[in-house]
């Protein structure tokens, strides 16, 4: 991809559905923790963590996702091997967690830090040369997929990062309009 500046970086990124091989490597992933550790954080109490699962892991916990799943609701064959086996989408995920500490920043500011964190770390990934995706959903308010990966009851899980290598050329957004106005007491 080449150098880009910030603002390319984040016109170009997008998420995509499916990344190969190669996955960043661990330079590449310390480049990006780095810039992670760049974000707005009030109080600078760095609330963030990353939890990374690539090759055997990925296997191990889609297990724990499926009994999680089977524990949540009843399912059918076919969502429960979707569950299975939705890491295998990238070779390499990350867990972006929120480790809220006590005092008088507010839990959901130490959140929002780490949501930041996150959005620094897949724009660093996309100026790097590789594809994104932050995928969220029921696995990330469940104790049981917190308590495999030895998070603490009040830790939330922010996302599931998922990089690698684009498959195929991403698609040009359209502009996307962002809601803006001016305020005015009245």
């Amino acid at each position: 991809m080449g150098s880009m500046d910030v603002v390319q970086v984040m016109m170009c990124r997008r998420s995509t559905n499916y990344l190969v091989e190669p996955a960043p490597n661990n330079d590449e992933i310390r480049t990006c923790l780095a810039a992670a550790g760049a974000a707005p954080d009030h109080g600078r109490l760095r609330p963030w963590r990353f939890i990374e699962l690539r090759g055997a892991a990925k296997t191990t916990f889609g297990e724990i996702l499926v009994q999680a799943l089977k524990q949540r609701c009843e399912t059918s064959d076919e969502l429960i091997e979707r569950e299975r086996t939705k890491l295998d989408r990238a070779p390499l995920v990350l867990v972006s967690v929120a480790s809220p500490t006590e005092g008088k920043i507010p839990a959901i500011e130490q959140v929002c830090a780490v949501a930041a964190a996150t959005q620094n770390l897949i724009l660093c990934a996309t100026a790097l040369g590789y594809g994104s995706m932050w995928r969220t959903g029921q696995a990330c308010y469940d104790d049981e997929v917190k308590d495999a990966l030895g998070l603490h009851p009040t830790d939330h899980i922010v996302g599931f990062i998922y990089l690698g290598s684009l498959a195929a050329p991403l698609r040009p957004r359209g502009d996307v309009l962002v809601p803006f106005h001016s305020w005015e007491p009245g």
